[in-house]
């Protein structure tokens, strides 16, 4: 997740481009030139969902993963409002909220208002820093791993009354 990973390394202001989370006008779930296509197999059989469009322009088409996406996106933005300004610059898709929507160039004419000064690499570590440090990345991964195993069990609980309701 590249925005937690910028919230992390205490970014302030997280510009999203590419995040449409939306069919396009034609149908098409990817811009022209990507890689993979502009549509995967089996795509049209997906059920679609409106959702509001980019800049409250209408509503425009979406799936059950991209809108989950969406949400968590949005709650992620939410929980986080305090510690970093996040901005939608695809101008286009879904509107993703607790987001500021502006172009990548008012991105840039807003927020590139002076030069940086240059990027100075960091010393070495010592051994013992090392050691500390690789101390508190195992403990933050099995805290992940914990939370992870919870989200897994209550997924597939939620996975097993669904069936049993289906």
């Amino acid at each position: 997740f590249s925005y937690t990973l910028a919230l992390a390394l205490g970014f302030k202001n997280i510009i999203m481009i590419g995040q449409d989370l939306a069919f396009d006008e034609k149908g098409n779930s990817h811009s022209k030139g990507f890689d993979f296509g502009e549509k995967f197999s089996g795509e049209e059989n997906i059920d679609k969902l409106k959702v509001p469009a980019y800049a409250g322009k209408g509503e425009v088409l979406t799936h059950i993963t991209w809108n989950d996406y969406r949400i968590k996106l949005e709650y992620l933005f939410a929980c986080n409002d305090q510690k970093a300004k996040f901005y939608n610059a695809t101008e286009g898709g879904a509107r993703i909220n607790f987001t500021e929507e502006l172009s990548f160039k008012e991105c840039c004419e807003k927020l590139l208002t002076k030069e940086k000064p240059k990027f100075e690499l960091p010393k070495s570590l010592t051994k013992n820093r090392s050691d500390k440090l690789l101390v508190k990345f195992k403990e933050k991964i099995q805290k992940d791993q914990e939370n992870a195993k919870r989200f897994l069990d209550d997924a597939l609980a939620l996975k097993q009354i669904l069936e049993n309701i289906l």
